[in-house]
């Protein structure tokens, strides 16, 4: 049998990939999560501990993709001649 369009959309269709539980687990993880988080009562934590739970959730509050140049380049300069 050839191998052409017709042959490869049959084979195409006939998928032996099981079925993905991963967004299932993914939103019963992250309503555990939320439940958690609500029932911390941060005011009652000590400074170790809160200083460790904002640890914990920075990640996922600020933005991994941003980037903040240190060693900027100056943009303007002056050349003095000394004679």
């Amino acid at each position: 049998m050839p191998f052409n369009s017709e042959t490869a959309t049959q084979a195409g269709s006939k998928s032996r990939r099981g079925k993905s539980i991963a967004t299932e687990v993914r939103s019963q993880i992250t309503e555990v999560a939320e439940e958690l988080i609500k029932a911390i009562d941060i005011a009652s934590l000590s400074d170790k501990d809160k200083v460790l739970y904002l640890k914990a959730i920075m990640p996922f509050i600020l933005s991994k993709n941003e980037r903040i140049e240190t060693n900027q380049m100056p943009t303007e300069f002056q050349i003095e001649i000394i004679k």
